[in-house]
C-alpha cells in the first residue's frame, strides 16, 4: 500500500484523469500485474504478438499510434520503435515506469487524452498514421466513469469505427466475455461483449482469441475466479 500511495503522489498526471479515478486504476493495474505476472505471461505475448502481425502488415511505417498503451506490458514498444518513424502513445495515464521507458526514444511522445472526450480531451490523429492500434480498450469503454449504459454498445461502436478510419492498419484488442466463477458453488456469471461486429464495420481481414485470467481465486476474493476471453482483430 506503501508503494501504490507514493506512485499517486510521484506520477505526473492531468487533473481530469485524476478526478475520473484514471489514476488509482492505472495503479491497482500495475499492483496486480506485479502479483500475477506468471498468470498474465501468455496474454501478454499474445498480446504483443497481434500488435506485430498488425505491424507487418503496413506498407508504410510513417506513424504507429496506440489507444491505452498504460504501463506497456503488453506493447512490444522496443519492436514497433525499431520499425516506424514515429510512435504515439495515447492514454489517460502515462505511469512512471512507462515515462522512463519512454525516455530512450526520441521518436516517441506521449499523449495525454480521454478517448471518449466524456473526461478530458479527445486525441487528434496526424494523417500520415500508418498503424493504429486501441489496446485493451474498446471493452473498458463502457464502463468508464460518466458513461450511461444505454450508450456502452453504441460508444464502443463508434470507438471502432473512428479506429479503422484513422490508419491504413487497424488492430482493436479487447474482452469479448468476462467470466466470475465461485469456488464451491461452481456458480458462473458470464458477461459477453460482442464489440468486433456491428451492420456499418468491415469483417476483420483477421483474428484470434484466447484466455486471461485476470484475477484467479484469491486475487479480489477467496472464492472467486475472473477470467476472460480476449480477441485481436486486424483491418488492413
Amino acid at each position: 500500500m506503501l508503494t501504490e500511495a507514493l506512485l499517486y503522489l510521484a506520477t505526473p498526471c492531468p487533473g481530469w484523469a485524476r478526478h475520473a479515478g484514471y489514476l488509482r486504476e492505472s495503479i491497482a493495474i500495475g499492483a496486480r500485474h506485479r502479483r500475477l505476472k506468471a498468470d498474465w505471461a501468455d496474454h501478454l505475448t499474445n498480446t504483443k504478438n497481434a500488435v506485430l502481425q498488425a505491424a507487418a502488415r503496413c506498407g508504410k511505417k510513417r506513424r504507429a499510434v496506440v489507444m491505452g498503451s498504460g504501463h506497456g506490458f503488453d506493447l512490444p514498444l522496443e519492436s514497433l520503435a525499431a520499425t516506424f518513424g514515429q510512435i504515439d502513445l495515447v492514454d489517460a495515464v502515462h505511469p512512471l515506469s512507462m515515462r522512463l521507458r519512454a525516455r530512450g526514444h526520441r521518436r516517441l511522445s506521449l499523449i495525454d487524452a480521454d478517448v471518449t472526450g466524456r473526461n478530458g480531451p479527445r486525441p487528434a490523429f496526424p494523417a500520415d498514421t500508418d498503424l493504429i492500434v486501441s489496446l485493451n480498450l474498446v471493452s473498458q469503454l463502457g464502463v468508464a466513469p460518466g458513461i450511461d449504459p444505454a450508450d456502452r454498445a453504441a460508444l464502443r461502436q463508434r470507438h471502432l469505427a473512428e479506429t479503422l478510419a484513422l490508419g491504413s492498419v487497424a488492430c482493436v484488442i479487447g474482452d469479448v466475455e468476462r467470466r466470475e466463477t465461485r469456488r464451491g458453488s461452481g456458480e458462473m456469471e458470464i458477461t459477453q461483449t460482442p464489440w468486433s461486429g456491428g451492420p456499418n464495420l468491415p469483417d476483420p481481414a483477421e483474428f484470434r482469441e484466447w484466455q486471461w485470467p485476470v484475477a484467479p481465486f484469491g486475487e479480489i476474493a477467496a472464492d472467486l475466479d475472473v477470467s476472460t476471453t480476449v480477441r485481436a482483430a486486424i483491418w488492413s
